[in-house]
């Protein structure tokens, strides 16, 4: 059964514990509001929940003007849910009693546990381990509680009950939750759930995602976290969430301090921040990058409908503020176009001619109510635009509220969202609140009013249906084979020679190496081949070979690599006397075409990423590069191309022809399967390879295998690898 139905009840047709209880008992209930037992009491009081509030203390009758029990065990009649509030010790006893008493769930606020040190930790692992067994369900411990408006329960120690409303909070910390509880009533902000999650010893972050997408009173969830408790999990549900509403996250630690120490590209690049990124953009969710942008994004989503697509209409009674509009609106993708002739001449037929007709549409400073409405309904909800910014200015005819309601009554009924920015103080605070109150989200300024609309476009085209792919097609015997040799071979840090079976059987076209032992045995492979061919030095423990002068490019016949061998075999010796040297690697001359990167790394939290970049040696610094979670369709692949800054090389440029952009989507995605099926790689990474207008070939490649000669660990990391990019 699923986690958020044994959170909801709904798929059992039974009364939620979480959602909808009809009886909460508080264990460790204090006669002192001040305390966090008592507290919970008194804001379950002042809440008005109207189901049974069900005190247990030890030693008293009386808590708060209720009745109290000694234990949750003397309770006559059912409990749905249970507010734990004592000593760290006793929590699990407490809990043993409420599974006894079959209640279904619990909200355990007690602190004391993995943050309070060794004996916090063994208590919390023991917690854990229990848990896993019972049929209870958890939030916590050490969180701020659980907060369901419409139901008056406010089972937390935080004062105070928010409006009832559209969004899900859901959030890691209790101090952040705390602040926006104080922040959102001041701005007559709803909320269908607010849960903070502690130190998640059952409930997590994706249990309650799940039950959140199904929970018919939210409209959009906002969601903080600091970290996660299974990311492949934490996608799969915030993909399906996505399906059914918006999702907005924001993560804290964007840092690199994750990071692992790895020698490839791709393992330099896929820092910790990047998986999550990836995790976020493929299961269509929109990631915050402030506290202000998850509530402006979240509570616009929640009250206005989606954009169709990225057209804006600007109102404003400032130029200089359309400007700045205009400004923010471009840098965050969105089109501030011009309006149409046929809109223009109806405009024309309602403004002065002092009015600017283009867009923004500027009504000037002594616009009035009427002239905003005429504005607005002349230009009407389908004049190819996809939402709606109207800016107020405080001037000196200005009335903010007749502004308002003005606005209001023009766009009644339309079906693109509209926002809103009040630019003043005072003067504009009545109109702030007559449009806040009518579900037009108002902002301070225009820039914040721009990056909410851009969250909601963004919300509205990620989460479109896309149709189902099939995987490539592949060899898996061919593949397991190719793996299993490895293993043999006792190989850890890998080269395209090695590798060349286990691409070949996913259908990635390589340029075939030959490996030679001397330099004349390069010269005869050179003459078998035919030139131009290049050398590379053949060693493991070399990550970048252009570094120790162990590539040399373009030799056009036998003598010349003969002696460019030589050369190079005393070049590398001398400059790195510690690395163990197989041979030369001779292979034919590439094509001319755009050198990209394509690699796969195991991320601890998501498993293997999928990469895509300009290539070569410069691929960290220029550091242009696409990312997702591992598989990925052909489709998904494309898309990665297109997030590349130099995507437009890809397309051809001045003259050149473009690449073969379905070969190479389909490389980055059997690359993506390969490491999918085969965790036994650690990382794995073709760089350069050159795409060309008629395919796609790998000029070199490197891997790590995570357990050589050994059994699999999948998601292992290692240091990666052997050959150059």
């Amino acid at each position: 059964m699923g986690a958020w139905s044994m959170i909801d009840g709904r798929s059992r047709g039974e009364r939620s514990a979480f959602f909808e209880p009809e009886s909460v008992a508080i264990i460790g209930a204090s006669r002192d509001p001040s305390k966090v037992g008592g507290s919970v009491v008194a804001n379950l009081r002042a809440a008005g929940f109207e189901g049974r509030i069900l005190p247990v203390n030890p030693t008293a009758d009386v808590v708060q003007g209720l009745p109290a029990t000694a234990s949750l065990l003397a309770i006559d009649g059912p409990v749905d849910l249970a507010v734990i509030a004592v000593l760290a010790p006793a929590v699990l006893p407490a809990l043993k009693e409420c599974v006894t008493k079959r209640v279904g769930g619990a909200v355990v606020i007690s602190a004391g546990f993995r943050e309070a040190g060794p004996d916090g930790q063994a208590r919390e692992a023991e917690l854990r381990t229990w848990l896993a067994t019972q049929p209870i369900r958890v939030l916590g411990p050490n969180c701020l509680g659980w907060i369901r408006p419409t139901r008056r329960l406010n089972a937390s120690f935080a004062p105070g009950m928010p409006l009832a409303g559209g969004i899900a909070f859901v959030s890691h910390s209790g101090a952040l939750a705390t602040a926006i509880l104080d922040w959102a009533r001041d701005r007559r902000l709803g909320f269908s759930l607010f849960a903070t999650l502690g130190n998640q010893a059952d409930l997590t972050e994706s249990d309650i995602l799940e039950a959140v997408a199904r929970d018919p009173e939210t409209r959009v969830a906002a969601v903080y976290l600091e970290g996660l408790a299974d990311g492949r999990r934490f996608f799969d549900v915030l993909r399906r969430a996505v399906a059914r509403k918006p999702m907005v996250v924001l993560k804290a630690g964007r840092s690199t301090e994750g990071a692992r120490a790895v020698s490839s590209h791709t393992g330099a690049l896929a820092g910790s921040d990047v998986a999550f990124e990836a995790a976020v953009r493929q299961a269509g969710a929109v990631r915050a990058r402030s506290v202000e942008e998850l509530f402006d994004v979240a509570r616009s989503l929640a009250c206005q409908p989606a954009p169709r697509g990225r057209r804006v209409l600007v109102v404003t009674n400032g130029g200089g503020l359309g400007v700045v509009a205009t400004d923010a609106a471009r840098d965050a993708g969105l089109d501030i176009a011009p309006l149409d002739a046929p809109v223009q001449a109806q405009l024309r037929e309602v403004l002065p001619g002092t009015a600017s007709l283009g867009n923004p549409v500027d009504l000037v400073g002594d616009a009035d109510a009427a002239r905003y409405a005429n504005a607005l309904q002349a230009v009407g909800p389908d004049a190819g635009v996809d939402a709606a910014l109207v800016i107020v200015t405080a001037q000196a005819a200005t009335d903010a509220a007749g502004i308002a309601r003005a606005v209001l009554g023009a766009t009644r009924g339309w079906s693109r969202p509209v926002v809103a920015a009040l630019v003043g103080g005072g003067r504009v605070a009545p109109g702030a609140r007559i449009l806040e109150e009518a579900g037009v989200p108002c902002f301070a300024f225009p820039e914040p009013a721009v990056t909410a609309l851009a969250g909601m476009a963004l919300s509205a085209e990620r989460a479109r249906p896309r149709p189902a792919e099939p995987g490539p097609s592949i060899r898996p015997p061919a593949a397991l084979a190719a793996i299993e040799g490895l293993r043999t071979a006792n190989a850890e840090r890998l080269g395209l020679s090695e590798l060349a079976p286990l691409l070949i059987a996913y259908d990635i076209p390589i340029l075939t190496p030959r490996l030679a032992s001397s330099p004349e045995e390069a010269a005869a492979i050179a003459g078998q081949l035919g030139c131009p061919v290049a050398l590379k030095i053949a060693s493991s423990d070399i990550s970048h070979k252009t570094d120790v002068g162990g590539v040399t490019l373009g030799l056009t016949s036998a003598d010349d690599v003969a002696h460019a061998a030589a050369l190079m075999l005393a070049r590398v010796r001398a400059r790195r006397p510690d690395a163990a040297i197989r041979g030369i690697v001779v292979q034919p001359m590439a094509p001319p075409g755009r050198e990209l990167l394509l690699g796969v790394v195991r991320d601890p939290q998501f498993g293997p990423l999928a990469m895509v970049g300009l290539g070569g040696i410069y691929v960290e610094v220029l550091r242009d590069t696409a990312t997702r979670l591992a598989p990925v369709s052909p489709a998904e692949a494309v898309r990665m191309l297109d997030e590349l800054k130099t995507a437009a090389l890809l397309r051809g440029v001045r003259g050149e022809p473009p690449v073969d952009r379905t070969a190479l989507a389909a490389a980055v995605s059997r690359l993506s399967h390969l490491a999918a099926d085969c965790p036994d790689l650690a990382e794995v990474e073709v760089n350069p390879l050159v795409a060309t207008s008629t395919g796609v070939v790998a000029v070199d490649a490197r891997a790590t295998l995570a357990c050589p000669a050994g059994a699999s660990a999948p998601g292992a990391t290692v240091p990666g690898s052997g050959a150059d990019g």
